[in-house]
């Protein structure tokens, strides 16, 4: 493996990185149009990856590649641009921060929706959703979820609502008439129960 010098340590020695540092640096840095979005954007994870890892003067030349090449430009406009879209205000209360994002991310170029899909990572600093489509389901489940519930509704019967409108109980049925000998053991056990 040969080894590449991109940018200065705080020292101010080359810092000595991978070739594959180098090659994604390249990419970049493309300003013809040969690279595809996609490449670049996987290009820009891998170092942003690797700068969580690195160290000292590695950092410092992955930060310079991450915040100065071409695309990274575009990422920080496009993350901007995104970021300032999708503000509801500091007083806004749920659903209205999730309908702006939502609403902000919808807004967005097709290509611009990859990036900003693409530069969201998971605790562990992988990117966290496959696309564009992904992280839109997400946005979307976020304002699903954040919407009010609806009270729960019941229907009283016409007794009930007659009984709260303040109108006298009606009549109970007649009791159906009992048994002799049924009546002689209900009147035993009711005196027994006192």
């Amino acid at each position: 493996m040969q080894i590449s010098t991109l940018g200065a340590a705080q020292s101010g020695a080359p810092a000595i990185l991978p070739d594959s540092v180098a090659a994604a640096a390249l990419v970049l840095g493309d300003r013809s149009g040969a690279v595809s979005l996609r490449e670049q954007l996987a290009s820009y994870q891998d170092l942003a990856g690797r700068w969580r890892q690195a160290q000292g003067g590695a950092r410092q030349a992955l930060a310079r590649v991450l915040t100065d090449s071409p695309f990274a430009q575009r990422v920080h406009t496009t993350l901007d641009a995104f970021t300032r879209a999708a503000w509801a205000g500091p007083d806004a209360m749920p659903p209205e921060p999730q309908a702006r994002v939502l609403q902000a991310f919808d807004a967005l170029s097709a290509d611009d929706q990859q990036i900003v899909a693409g530069v969201q990572v998971d605790a562990a600093g992988a990117p966290a959703y496959a696309g564009a489509d992904d992280y839109r389901a997400r946005l979307q489940a976020d304002l699903d979820q954040a919407q009010p519930r609806r009270a729960d509704s019941v229907t009283l019967s016409q007794e009930a609502q007659a009984a709260l409108a303040g109108a006298a109980p009606p009549e109970p049925p007649p009791s159906p008439e009992v048994a002799p000998e049924r009546a002689a053991a209900i009147a035993a056990y009711t005196k027994l129960a006192r």
